[in-house]
This record gives structure tokens, sequence and C-alpha cells, in this order.
């Protein structure tokens, strides 16, 4: 750990080295690992351009390992300090260990004795240093502070000293519920919260924030204009709104049996930025077809995105042959049901299977859904019946094909 502290107050950068392949894999998978691996880098080196030499705080990085500090150091001269890892925890709890570490190093009884720290994620260049010493400024009223992002996450936490441990334990880091539970921990009287920020995960979030990023990220804005997003015809991410065509999707009815009785998979659409008219709805798992990809394996695969629920297609679905010829396979098979949007919304036309669940327990993609959940056919009919409203239509109208088929 190396930290030469001048003041009493501290910026940690949560962060990591970039590397190809591992940062911003959603952006990737619509992009490329080249792409989203520059995204990173103007990202980072935004933030870091604006916020850095303050007369007001010092600024530090926070790493996993050594070398990660050694790359930090070289690129951007910035000292730092190194967390504790053990690979056999969860996910969530090496994150809140993280946390912990840092904070009890910087704000606990030790050389350094900061009064006051604030910990910001490496890839939101949003964040400004007005914004920083705003935070510091609360932290002489309240315990915490802490900034929320649109989606539920956390883009600041900030805290006064003297620090106590626990305030991140079972925090769900990376789901819509991580603001609300660092908020229940820290208590909503000790805390202040910031104004709303948004966070770029997906290529969907730079298309609706491209001028929010001109005119506060000068080097991601020069990255995204040479690739293409700024220009009036043509974007590398593709608008689909704008496609004078049928959209290819997979649709995927996932049955469960528990006493003798049937559930399905269901879960509520979240997708605010791109379809605000029917986020809040109930909808099946569903999404893209890849290139050349199966639409057997594409059901499958985005059931396990969306919900982490492994399932399996039901046998009558089954591809029934092959057809190979100059170099071209086409894939003969019969699904469930095929449905099409012909006027309103985006002009899908899906291919809906029925499948049975065989493990998992259900959870969120904070991109896209919330509350993953099994209801009984007999709840859902009633929800048909009653509140048809309350359904995605593109769903609900496979749902309604299914029930009859089941007999409701």
């Amino acid at each position: 750990m190396i930290i030469n502290k001048t003041k009493d107050n501290v910026v940690v950068i949560f962060a990591k080295k970039p590397e190809k392949g591992r940062v911003k894999t959603r952006i990737a998978e619509e992009t490329s690992e080249n792409f989203a691996y520059g995204f990173v880098m103007a990202c980072l080196a935004d933030l870091i351009k604006k916020i850095n030499n303050s007369n007001y705080y010092d600024l530090i990085v926070g790493v996993d390992t050594p070398n990660d500090l050694l790359w930090f150091q070289k690129y951007f001269s910035l000292e730092g300090i190194v967390t504790q890892n053990n690979d056999r925890e969860k996910k969530q709890e090496v994150q809140s260990n993280k946390f912990e570490d840092i904070f009890s190093t910087l704000l606990g009884r030790n050389e350094y004795k900061y009064k006051k720290a604030i910990l910001i994620p490496m890839d939101t260049p949003f964040i400004s240093t007005e914004d920083l010493i705003t935070a510091f400024v609360r932290l002489d009223q309240k315990k915490f502070v802490h900034g929320p992002e649109t989606n539920g996450g956390v883009y600041l936490i900030g805290i006064r000293a003297p620090y106590r441990r626990g305030i991140f334990k079972k925090v769900r880091w990376s789901t819509s519920y991580s603001f609300s539970d660092l908020i229940k921990n820290c208590d909503k009287k000790s805390t202040f919260s910031l104004k709303l920020k948004n966070d770029l995960n997906v290529p969907e979030d730079i298309i609706q924030l491209r001028d929010q990023i001109h005119h506060n990220c000068p080097g991601l804005y020069k990255f995204l204009e040479e690739n293409g997003y700024y220009l009036p015809t043509s974007n590398t991410y593709i608008n689909f709104d704008n496609l004078s065509l049928c959209i290819p999707i997979v649709s995927n009815i996932v049955e469960r049996r528990k006493n003798k009785n049937t559930d399905i998979l269901i879960q509520i659409r979240y997708k605010p930025t791109i379809d605000p008219k029917n986020t809040g709805k109930i909808e099946i798992p569903s999404g893209l077809i890849k290139r050349y990809e199966l639409a057997h394996n594409a059901a499958l695969r985005e059931t396990k995105e969306e919900t982490g629920i492994t399932a399996e297609i039901s046998d009558d679905q089954n591809i029934i042959n092959m057809t190979k010829q100059d170099g071209s396979i086409i894939a003969t098979y019969k699904p469930f049901y095929c449905h099409q949007q012909i006027s309103g919304d985006r002009a899908y036309l899906s291919i809906g299977f029925i499948s049975k669940y065989k493990k998992g327990e259900p959870m969120e993609n904070l991109q896209e859904t919330r509350k993953p959940r099994w209801i009984s056919l007999n709840s859902l009919k009633r929800i048909v019946d009653k509140k048809p409203k309350e359904i995605f239509p593109l769903s609900l109208a496979l749902i309604k094909e299914y029930l009859k088929y089941k007999g409701y």
C-alpha cells in the first residue's frame, strides 16, 4: 500500500486494470471487445482528468492486486491501496469486504486517519470535482453520503470518521436493490442522498446520453465520434426503432411442476430508456437471436441471462432435421407458436417455445428485468382476464395461446 497523505479528505477510485474481454461485457457483446476496452479507457481518462489535482482531497485508487496498482502508478501517477480478496467467497461478499477494507484502512486508527473518505467507480465519467466537494461538505452534517444510479445502483459512497464496520453486510451489489440495501444499513436519518446519475452499461445508454457525454466527457466523446456514434445517418449501435424490417426474437415459457400443479416463470420488464411505455409490465423471458444462433439455444440463453434459471426445450419442439448444402446449414423445427407485432410498438417477430425447468433460483438481471418469479396458471389466468394491460403485449399474445393449450 502506497499513500502519501496530504489532506484530511480522500477520494478512492474503485478500479482494476482494464483488460480486453473483461470490461463492459454487455457493450462488448453488441459491439466488440476492442470497442468496450477503448470505451472504458476513455471513461477512466475523463474521470481522472476532471477530479485530479484538487486542493480539497487526496486522490488514490483501490485495486485488487499490486500489479494493478503499478499500472495506475505508471499511466496515471496515482497512489493506492490493494484490497484483500478471498476467491472462495460469493461475489457480493467479496465486493462488500473490499469496501470494508478500504474504509477501515483509511478512516481507522492507523497512520492515515483521514476524516472523510469517498469511494467512486472507475467507469462513471459524469462525476466532477464539484460533485465530490459537495459530498464532502454534506459529510459535515451527515455520517454518510451516497449517490444513487437510475438503475438502483450506487455511484458514490461517502463516510465520515470514525468508521464502523458492517454497513456493507448483505448489500446486493449489481442489482436494483444496491442503493436501498446500503441506505437501510446506514440508517436513512444518518444519510444524505445525492442526485441521481446515469451509468453506461449497454449501447442503449450511450445513445440516450450522447448529449451529456458530448458536454461533459471530451475524451469519451472523441472516442465515440471516431466510432460513428455522432454521425447523423450512421451509428455503430443499431437503433431498432429506425429499421424498416421485422426484428426476430425468441420467447420462452418455462414450466415448473410443484405439488402436482404447473407454475410458469414471469418477470417485470425493465427498459426505461428504450421502452418506457412497457417498463413495469409482466413478461416472459425473451430476447434477440444472435447471428447464426439456433432459436432453441437463444431462448434458453435469454432465460438464463434474464432470470438465472436453466431450462430445457420440450421434446416435441426439438429440431426435425438439418439440411447442409454448399457451406450452408438450415435447421428445421417446430416451435410452440410464432407471433408478430403488426402495429404499435417495435416490429417484433417472435418464435415462442415451451421449456421445462431444470435448476436455479430466480435472480434479477439489473439491465433488463425485475422480480423474476413463479406464478400459478390460475393466478396468471386471472391477470389475463381481469388486468391484461399489466402484461407486455407481445408476451400476452403467447400467454393466451399457452393457457388455451393447457385447458384454461
